[in-house]
């Protein structure tokens, strides 16, 4: 899977070189002159790109900028470290130069791995709450709820005005009316997302259970609300699926977000339109 070096350098100048090298020998042994250089991109702040020649295989590296001959590294007080989890799918490593912080964007195949891991129940039978109800059957913490009780014969139930004792609903007083839970009363929170930072926007890949959207139509029962630091999903199925997301990292356009339904791949993905340039490092603050 190809994986690309992203580095923004906001000292940079046109002619300018950013470069990157490490222990290993693919990235140079610590040699500016064998390092791999990275290609100035458009985007502003300047930024430069690169493909890496191969998968990183641990080992500490650095960027370095070269500036009419004179190379400079990073004033870092500690070398920088490969990540060794989440490239295997390919993506994007984003850093700033001079700042410690690497940031991965994670590939599309990634996005959509992770995605249909969530999508079926049955998949999830490794979790705490399964294994503790396969394990202790109806002892099991998580099943209190579905005991039987039963009244015993001698007990004195007290009925009146006010009083719930059970069996159908009671009228408490005239003009009241009955209401029975229904499929359409419930509402199902959703838990399960991933994201990704690009330029300009933030895309949150929302799965949805299989068989939820229909083929067509699927945008009618999809209502979004944006506001400057939060964004809420509901699909309007029975019951409600519903996403909450508070305490953006940063600042939303409202006006400019949008969204795309994908009833094909049981998906709802939300673009979140930056109102400042920045990276993105988490998606809500505080995490």
């Amino acid at each position: 899977m190809a994986l690309q070096v992203h580095v923004t350098c906001e000292s940079a100048s046109p002619g300018d070189v950013v470069g990157l090298s490490g222990s290993d020998a693919a990235f140079g042994e610590w040699k500016p002159d064998r390092a791999l250089r990275l290609e100035p991109t458009e985007d502003s702040p300047p930024s430069f790109s690169a493909l890496l020649p191969q998968a990183p295989a641990g080992g500490d590296f650095k960027l370095f900028i070269a500036k009419q001959g004179e190379t400079a590294w990073e004033p870092l007080p500690e070398n920088r470290r490969w990540p060794t989890t989440g490239l295997d799918k390919g993506g994007t490593l984003k850093m700033v130069f001079g700042q410690p912080k690497i940031a991965i964007e994670a590939s599309a195949d990634a996005i959509e791995a992770t995605a249909r891991a969530y999508r079926r129940l049955e998949e999830r039978q490794g979790s705490a709450l399964q294994e503790n109800v396969d394990r202790k059957g109806e002892n099991a913490y998580y099943f209190a709820h579905n005991r039987k009780f039963e009244v015993p014969p001698d007990a004195k139930v007290i009925t009146g005005p006010g009083l719930i004792t059970g069996g159908a609903p009671t009228l408490i007083e005239t003009g009241a009316t009955t209401v029975d839970a229904t499929e359409e009363d419930r509402t199902v929170y959703l838990k399960d997302y991933s994201w990704a930072d690009s330029s300009g926007k933030v895309k949150v890949y929302v799965p949805i259970p299989e068989g939820l959207l229909p083929a067509t139509g699927a945008e009618e029962l999809v209502d979004i609300c944006y506001s400057a630091h939060q964004v809420e999903l509901t699909v309007k199925s029975r019951p409600r699926q519903r996403l909450k997301i508070e305490k953006l990292n940063a600042e939303i356009k409202v006006d400019s977000c949008s969204s795309r339904v994908e009833a094909h791949k049981n998906r709802i993905v939300l673009q979140l339109a930056k109102k400042r340039e920045t990276t993105w490092y988490s998606l809500t603050k505080g995490k």
